[in-house]
Parts: C-alpha cells; structure tokens; sequence
C-alpha cells in the first residue's frame, strides 16, 4: 500500500505501532494527539535537513578557499617565469634598433641611416615571425604538454615492478606531444604500490570506531553516537539517536573532538524527545560550554602578607639592634627613651664643665 493513498486510521494505527517498536512516549497519546507529534516530527526534521544544508555550504567555505589559495601559490611562482620570458622575446628586436639609434652620431650619414633603416625592417619581420600572443602566453604548448606528463607520471606512480624502458617511452611521448595509447596495457603489468594507512587522530581511543573513512563514537551504555569525518583543517561531527534522529551538527578542531563526543551523548536521551531548538544552536553551546569547562580555574588568591614583626622606622631599628661596642650579655637599648624635664636637667648637670 502506498504512503500516498493511506486512510487516517491506518496511517494512526502504524504510527502507533511504530511508537511502540521504539518505546516512544507518544504510543500512548490520542489518535489526534498522535497524528499532531507526527506532524511535529516531519517539521523538525525538515528544519534540521535545511539547517544541515545551510551548514555544511558554510563549512565548505573555508575549504574552498583553502583550496583556491593553494592553487594560486603553485601558479604564481610559475606565472613569473613566464612573464619574465615573454617580456623578453618581445622585447630584443626593440632592444636591437634602439641599440642602433643610440650609438648614431651628431650628423649621421647616407650610409649609417640606411643601416638604421634596415635594423627596423629587421625588427618588422622578426616581430611579424615572433606569430601571435598565444605563443608568448602558452610557448610551445608547454601548458598541454606538462598537464600530459603529469597524468602519465601519476598513473605510472601508482605501480611497482613496471619495465624502465616502458616507462621511458611513455614518458618520451608525453613530452613529444604523442599520445600513450598502450599505458594501461604497462600498468597492468605492474602490482598496485601499497599505500600506508592514515595516522589515526588525536582522539580516537575508547569508544571510537573507524569504517569507510568515517569515526564513531557509541558509549557502551546508550544507542545514540557522534559521527566524525575531516572537513578541511576541522572535523565534521553530528550527533543520532537510538531511532536515528539528527539532534546536533557542527564543526570543531580535531583537539576538541575527544571532550566535546562525550558531552553530546549525554545530551542525546533529552534531546530526543525535546526538538524544540536547532541542531546547530545545540552543538554550538555544547561545545562552548565544554570549552569553557576545560579552561584551568583561577588560582585562588594569594593571603595577605603578615605584618612586620619589626618596625620600619630607622631610627627604632637602629636602637633595638645590638652595638658592636656592647659587651656581650647587656640589654640593648629601649626602642625610645622617654624624653621627660627630670631627665632634661640631669643631663644637663652632668655636662656643665666645673668652675
């Protein structure tokens, strides 16, 4: 029976059983009820397909700039060379007749302006053989030629055991613009060279599975799991449940990936049964929220310094600490003597000289 051409009830009655297979809380509600989640369900889904798209054109952005940026640095030290070259062709006739026009003298002759005369119909007819500017673009069809050997070289690369001379012939045709017609019948002969299998990422370890290019991350404990592939310089990472709904997507660095899998299946239980938010707004605050729980904590601050146990007047110091004209055992001196009138006039007394 057609999706298309389903009676309400039969469509309620599958949409229950469905629910029920899967133990979803909604195998119990209403058939109207039923029927409104369902809907509820299909818009979600269409919201996150769309916020996917949306997404991932945003992600490949930056890949495809990567890209451009790459192609134009390899072109660039080539394009110069090129340049160099062109404007020196072009230019030695010119070189020649000014050369000529340069070294003529203050009242020239009959003889040396016919000799003038002949270097520029000279410099006309190596100019009309120089051909057109294609040929200072592309001299000799370089650009052809060198894409050819490229793709001789890269298929030939790709075998061990092959037989030099073949090699050698293929490659001469390559360059003298002839095409290869038996180089498949050359690699056949060869064993396919073993490739070295990609160094594994910083995070995988336990939990992580690797298939067809792809990572996955299942705790034992829950059916939901993050899938994980390179987009670039980040990785690609979205969050299924149990029942295979989308709930989070998003892109990080590949440092982030070993804390930020865990957060998301542990979220995946109520997301599953909340798709009020987006999916991306999801893996956004998660991973935000992961990286900001894997910052150090601020030290506690230091305790205030003790007090001096000693004053820092100069004057006091130097009173409390021991003369070096002190015999041993003494008391040293009070850290400030009392100045009082008694003791004024006592000094007094004792440094009046006697008559």
């Amino acid at each position: 029976m057609s999706v298309w051409n389903t009676s309400a009830a039969d469509r309620v009655a599958s949409l229950r059983e469905q629910a029920v297979r899967y133990e979803d809380p909604t195998a119990h509600l209403p058939d109207l009820e039923l029927l409104n989640a369902a809907y509820e369900s299909v818009l979600r889904e269409q919201i996150d397909t769309r916020d996917r798209y949306m997404g991932l054109l945003t992600s490949l952005r930056k890949h495809d700039e990567a890209v451009r940026t790459a192609a134009v640095s390899a072109f660039k030290d080539h394009a110069d060379r090129y340049a160099q070259y062109a404007v020196r062709r072009h230019m030695k006739p010119f070189d020649a007749l000014l050369y000529r026009a340069a070294n003529l003298p203050d009242r020239p002759g009959p003889r040396q302006l016919e000799g003038l005369r002949a270097a520029a119909e000279r410099v006309r007819l190596e100019l009309k053989d120089a051909g057109s500017t294609d040929d200072l673009i592309d001299p000799g069809g370089a650009r052809h030629t060198l894409r050819t050997l490229r793709h001789v070289v890269g298929v030939l690369s790709s075998r061990e055991g092959l037989d030099g001379s073949d090699v050698l012939r293929l490659v001469t045709s390559a360059l003298n613009d002839e095409a290869p017609f038996d180089i498949f019948d050359v690699v056949s002969q060869g064993t396919p060279r073993p490739v070295s299998p990609p160094p594994q990422p910083a995070f995988a370890g336990p939990g992580w599975t690797q298939a067809h290019g792809l990572w996955a991350y299942q705790p034992d404990d829950t059916a939901a799991h993050v899938k994980a592939y390179p987009l670039g310089e980040d990785w690609y990472l979205d969050l299924w449940s149990g029942h295979g709904q989308l709930l989070a997507f998003g892109t990080v660095l590949e440092t982030e990936v070993a804390a930020l899998a865990p957060a998301l299946t542990a979220r995946a239980g109520t997301w599953s049964h909340d798709r009020s938010e987006y999916a991306w707004r999801r893996f956004t605050d998660t991973a935000q929220a992961t990286r900001t729980a894997a910052l150090p904590s601020d030290p506690p601050p230091a305790p205030p310094a003790p007090a001096a146990s000693r004053p820092e007047d100069t004057r006091v110091r130097a009173a409390v600490a021991a003369s070096p004209n002190r015999p041993t055992g003494s008391p040293a001196a009070t850290p400030g003597p009392v100045t009082t009138a008694a003791s004024s006039a006592q000094h007094a007394a004792a440094v009046r000289p006697r008559r």
